[in-house]
């Protein structure tokens, strides 16, 4: 396991609670690491289950979905690949972040 894997998890999960729209960039600015150091963390929670990465097609987004700040359709993210990746805390995520109360 990763060093300090839970305390990383509940920060991200905190995040995520902030129904924010944050970039790779932002949240590794955040958390104090390099982009490449929370890629890499967040492969090994999406591996384990902890985070599960949502791929969503962009095109005639609307900004509809709820709690959407249509960051996806903003000009600076704008670029030909129209997919939009998306995390969210699965259950088993939650409960390791509850059980660290």
């Amino acid at each position: 396991m990763v060093a300090g894997y839970r305390f990383f998890l509940r920060r991200i999960a905190a995040m995520i609670d902030q129904k924010e729209n944050l970039t790779i960039m932002t949240i590794a600015q955040r958390l104090n690491l390099r982009q490449d150091e929370f890629r890499d963390l967040l492969n090994i929670m999406v591996k384990r289950g902890d985070i599960e990465c949502i791929s969503e097609n962009r095109t005639g987004c609307g900004g509809g979905c709820k709690s959407c700040s249509k960051v996806c359709a903003g000009p600076e993210l704008f670029s030909q690949n129209r997919n939009v990746k998306s995390y969210r805390l699965t259950e088993r995520g939650r409960a390791t972040c509850d059980g660290l109360s």
